[in-house]
């Protein structure tokens, strides 16, 4: 079994769709959409044009990351790759235990590794913060919310090649 999670492309295009929707306000206020206050005091075309500009350019942005088919995640027998981590793949044998953390909307499976510095992240800001990091959700937190599959997915694929990690403590 191999499970590639993509991002979750209906999550980008609603967002798209409300970004055009959100352009009404826009037309509105540079007039194009005549309202009474539009009519009795005047319209504002900079502003409006600007609000357009700025949903429409949103709304590409969602469409664009909708497209995107590369796999954001990897889980197979080698172990888990998460680009947005490391490009290292994280072998099976270096996990120790998981935990889902919820932020608001966000599931985040967090995983805590043997040897974190084995496997250091990409990004300077996630290196900068490993402490807070690993107090909240672990060394390795993949946030599962926005990609296909979500967290279930994601708990299923490790469940697939680590059921110890699922048994009961002290059993």
């Amino acid at each position: 079994m191999v499970y590639e999670a993509t991002v979750a492309k209906k999550f980008f295009l609603v967002c798209a769709g409300l970004c055009v929707a959100l352009s009404a306000l826009g037309f509105i206020a540079a007039g194009v959409i005549p309202t009474a206050s539009t009519t009795n005091h005047g319209a504002y075309p900079v502003t409006g044009w600007i609000i357009v500009a700025c949903c429409f350019a949103m709304a590409a942005f969602f469409v664009i990351r909708a497209m995107d088919n590369k796999p954001h995640l990897r889980i197979d027998p080698d172990g888990i790759h998460y680009p947005r981590y490391s490009d290292a793949i994280i072998p099976w044998d270096q996990i120790v235990s998981w935990q889902i953390t919820k932020v608001y909307n966000q599931r985040i499976v967090g995983l805590n590794l043997k040897n974190p510095e084995a496997y250091p992240a990409k990004s300077a800001f996630t290196r900068a913060t490993a402490g807070l990091n690993r107090a909240t959700v672990g060394e390795l937190g993949i946030a599962a919310t926005n990609l296909s599959g979500g967290h279930e997915g994601v708990l299923a694929a490790i469940r697939h090649y680590r059921p110890d990690l699922f048994t009961p403590r002290g059993v």
